[in-house]
């Protein structure tokens, strides 16, 4: 029924090219496999599945310029910052529209941060801005108002944080914390980013098929820079009808899932030019959880680390496009080591180790995973592998409902990690994962005294060297004296780039729509 319903899609874009290009309009066809994008709630959803297409129409306080830098988006100039560090001052550019037609105020912006925090809605995000206060009481039901946000008036509002956190305004670029408009979310109730989508970005919605096709065009009452393209399809599609319609003319881009069938393209003279390989900030690791038998014993979590070949992975299932690492931090990050390579693969210590442990005859372990994830492969790699060492690993495949619930319970036991920068800083990274209270929602359940200390610091410490020093020994206990993650390898993203798109540009694991132009 899914082949029968892509294909249908492929003729409507065949058919859609034809009519646009007889109107002399300039519409970008993308396709890539995206099956999360079911809505386009960003507070409801972690995959870039979700955050791409909801870009294309909704924009943050903040934003990043092409070197990851913060720069005004919606806000007239940076927030100013009190002298404790804890309070941001931030007024909007005037006169900014919502797509309804709508201004935004300062009542917006309340809404989008009140709502994160309100546990109805269930936002899988507030890690990233729960450093605001009462945050963390909103989240446990002990308030229904955010204390940390004062409205001031129509365009003036204060955001104050539970303690200073030098990052911050990196976190109000995050594309999560797009701002909605109160009315219209409201009005739409649960059908928000099915049925109605509404933001102040360059392009506005169309039509909206969930896990299909999203049709945007260019806004005429956008407040900046208007968007070169007269809009963009983005199609939700296998990769190998992706990459059919696209030698055949019909779409423009295409975004590849892994990297199993790059090499048909680098090795072929009349695409070579058109492929493009965008090394991320962002890492593929084992996630292991040292409350769960045998993983509480950190000789098996060091054992587990010897059994796994990164080199062998990257070179014969990646073809050698990806980068190994022995760094949790990725490349571009500040606090990433590159002098440490990763563990030198060794059975037979791994073995030793887990005879120490008291495992003579080795283990079993259960890797859960989502049955729709790219890592599916490296699971199956990672299995063989293992073996070697005397460690079975059960790869148990969930649909991505079930895994979530799981994985934001502390009930995974192996979890397959691909994570990218949300914000060029450590404290995405370390934070998120091994932090005491943030650790149980990715299964990691690992709690230091030290390492809570000390991230706790690094929130408080000013960007520059002596916090990224002080990272650098955060990652270096966690990944090599306690093993809590095996750091797999930093990815890159592939994509075919038609001849007739100029200006193509990437934010991460992200395309920036808003300066590519057609022929």
């Amino acid at each position: 029924m899914r082949s029968i319903r892509n294909l249908a899609l492929v003729l409507g874009a065949l058919f859609a090219l034809a009519a646009y290009g007889a109107s002399g309009k300039k519409v970008m066809k993308y396709a890539a496999s995206v099956p999360a994008m079911e809505f386009l709630d960003v507070q409801l959803q972690t995959d870039t599945d979700v955050i791409q297409p909801a870009w294309l129409m909704g924009e943050s306080l903040l934003a990043f310029n092409k070197d990851l830098v913060p720069y005004p988006m919606l806000l007239k100039s940076m927030p100013t910052v009190s002298k404790d560090g804890k309070v941001y001052a931030c007024e909007l550019k005037p006169g900014i529209k919502f797509h309804d037609g709508s201004t935004l105020t300062s009542k917006d912006v309340e809404f989008t941060f009140t709502r994160m925090f309100d546990p109805k809605t269930k936002c899988l995000n507030t890690y990233l801005c729960d450093m605001i206060l009462g945050a963390q009481e909103m989240l446990d039901g002990k308030a229904a108002k955010l204390a940390g946000f004062k409205v001031i008036d129509d365009r003036k509002f204060e955001i104050t944080l539970a303690a200073p956190y030098s990052p911050f305004p990196a976190v109000l670029a995050c594309q999560q914390l797009m701002i909605y408009p109160e009315k219209a979310c409201r009005a739409a109730g649960t059908r928000w980013g099915i049925d109605t989508f509404v933001g102040t970005g360059p392009f506005r919605l169309v039509k909206f098929e969930p896990k299909d096709v999203l049709t945007v065009e260019r806004f005429p009452g956008y407040h900046g820079s208007p968007a070169k393209l007269d809009g963009v399809e983005l199609y939700n599609m296998d990769q190998s009808t992706a990459l059919l319609e696209y030698e055949r003319g019909t779409l423009d881009m295409v975004g590849f899932t892994g990297t199993v069938m790059v090499d048909g393209y680098k090795n072929n003279p009349k695409y070579k030019d058109q492929l493009v390989g965008v090394p991320l900030i962002g890492t593929i690791a084992m996630i292991l959880n040292v409350n769960m038998p045998p993983l509480d014993k950190v000789k098996v979590r060091e054992a587990i680390s010897y059994a796994v070949d990164q080199n062998s992975l990257v070179a014969n299932y990646m073809k050698g496009h990806a980068r190994v690492t022995g760094c949790f931090i990725p490349p571009g990050m500040p606090g990433f080591d590159a002098k440490r390579p990763a563990t030198k693969y060794n059975p037979s210590k791994a073995k030793a180790l887990l005879k120490e442990a008291g495992f003579p005859n080795g283990i079993k372990i259960i890797a859960s995973i989502s049955e729709k994830s790219s890592l599916v492969g490296v699971a199956t790699v990672l299995q063989e592998q293992l073996k070697a060492s005397g460690i079975t690993l059960d790869v148990q495949k969930y649909d991505s409902a079930a895994m979530v619930d799981m994985r934001k319970n502390g009930k995974v036991q192996t979890l397959f990690l691909t994570w990218y920068a949300d914000i060029p800083d450590p404290d995405n990274f370390m934070y998120t994962f091994f932090f005491k209270d943030q650790s149980r929602m990715w299964s990691s359940n690992y709690n230091d005294p030290w390492v809570n200390k000390s991230l706790e610091s690094g929130r408080l410490l000013p960007v520059g060297a002596g916090r990224t020093a002080m990272y650098m020994k955060i990652e270096n206990k966690i990944t090599t004296k306690d093993f809590a993650t095996v750091p797999l390898y930093n990815p890159i993203k592939y994509y075919m780039v038609s001849k007739n798109l100029k200006g193509v540009a990437f934010e991460n694991s992200m395309i920036n729509f808003f300066g590519i132009t057609r022929n």
